[in-house]
């Protein structure tokens, strides 16, 4: 059978086998057959997967003025047509995408698009915007939304929200992301998924796939906005509140409430947070053993969060976050002037390339037509992760790695560059 060949090529590789001569788009086409006719074969066997499949901390909507991917590089995006057009408030805009040749898309619950906006100027901004809408039971759909909140003095959030009609055609990268809950019938658990702003996007097809898919599973969603214009999908929430009564649970907070508003007020602070914990935590309970928080926001919201939980007691590895990052915080270093050589192993074997001035490690790995993994290209989903084991890099920053993979000595290939010959190995 063609998958049975698809997956013996994919284990060729992995002992150095002539699968490593392969270009790098069709050895990860091949990864990826292999990975859905392992999850076919798990379901016939029985085997369930892991109800949670979280990489945390993960640092991205991080942004970059950079050339468009060119297929030379081995980083070609998708094109996808934009069917429907959605006002979700005065300030932000979903956008529906589905494929023009009819390929049904594949993601999991709370991941996220790498959109490369062209603006008139002729600039190519990456920009990651998450999925908000559900799966069908098979892990794909026909039709995604990805839903767009304007930022102040945002280039490329203003272009989608005022430039963008259906028929358009956009390139993306992905999806990316492991802020994801991975969907389990049998599943008994609580989700408090706590939100600010714009952080509702991933929890918003958190909320929708868990309460469809899971029959015994609770979600409490804890939003906080300025006023009530600013809630985005505020009908669609409401009309699920109504819909599961008895396991979803929807609370506002607002900083400028209406008259007669009956939630709390204020920002979603320290002491907001704990109250709201305490709300829920009198009224259906927090099992230690079966509650994971989701938090997605605004920097401040999401250390207050964060703090709050912690404060609780809740044990770190229940607590997962997405982090979004302002353009004016994304820091890059002076590029490389001269060329470098770069060693880059992968399972056992070397090949020595030549990083050009100013390219990746990414770029030159799979530019020499090396199995080198990748997603999001713009330091967001860690996919790209590498070992320096020897030379110097340097890296944008602030990107998803946290302080103890930076400790090990992991860069992330997407944006980082040889200051000096160096050595990398792929895990």
């Amino acid at each position: 059978m063609e998958l049975d060949k698809a997956q013996k090529q994919a284990e060729a590789r992995k002992s150095g086998g002539p699968a490593d001569l392969l270009p790098a788009t069709i050895v990860v086409r091949l990864e990826a057959l292999v990975r859905d006719v392992r999850t076919v074969l798990n379901d016939l066997t029985g085997v369930r997967p892991a109800p949670y499949a979280v990489r945390k901390p993960l640092a991205r909507h991080l942004i970059a003025v950079t050339p468009s991917p060119t297929p030379s590089a081995g980083i070609t995006p998708r094109r996808l047509r934009v069917t429907r057009v959605v006002r979700e408030t005065p300030d932000a805009v979903s956008l529906s995408l589905t494929d023009p040749e009819g390929r049904r898309i594949a993601f999991v619950p709370g991941q996220f698009f790498t959109v490369l906006v062209t603006l008139a100027s002729g600039d190519v901004l990456r920009r990651a915007y998450s999925i908000s809408s559900v799966p069908d039971e098979d892990g794909a759909a026909a039709e995604v939304t990805i839903t767009i909140k304007r930022m102040p003095g945002g280039r490329a959030s203003n272009h989608l929200n005022d430039a963008i009609t259906e028929g358009d055609i956009l390139d993306v990268l992905g999806p990316s992301g492991s802020f994801t809950v991975t969907p389990d019938p049998a599943a008994r658990r609580h989700l408090v998924l706590l939100a600010g702003g714009s952080g509702i996007t991933p929890l918003a097809s958190i909320t929708r796939t868990t309460l469809a898919r899971e029959p015994g599973a609770r979600v409490t969603l804890v939003y906080g906005n300025r006023g009530e214009r600013d809630i985005i999908f505020r009908e669609a929430l409401e009309s699920l509140a109504e819909a599961h009564a008895d396991r979803f649970t929807l609370r506002h907070v607002l900083s400028e409430p209406p008259a007669g508003f009956t939630g709390r007020t204020g920002l979603l602070d320290r002491d907001n947070v704990t109250r709201e914990l305490d709300a829920i935590a009198a009224s259906s309970g927090l099992d230690a053993d079966a509650t994971a928080y989701y938090v997605c926001g605004p920097e401040p919201m999401m250390a207050a969060a964060r703090e709050a939980l912690l404060a609780r007691g809740v044990d770190p590895a229940r607590i997962h976050e997405e982090r979004f990052s302002a353009p004016a915080r994304r820091t890059a270093p002076a590029l490389p002037a001269a060329s470098a050589p770069i060693e880059i192993r992968v399972r056992g074997r070397a090949k020595t390339v030549t990083a050009a001035p100013g390219q990746t490690l990414l770029e030159a790995g799979l530019a020499a037509s090396l199995p080198m993994p990748f997603s999001c290209t713009m330091g967001g989903c860690g996919v790209c992760k590498v070992k320096l084991l020897s030379g110097n890099v340097t890296s944008e920053e602030p990107n998803c790695l946290n302080e103890e993979e930076k400790n090990q000595g992991f860069v992330l290939a997407c944006v980082s560059r040889a200051a000096a010959p160096c050595a990398v190995e792929v895990p």
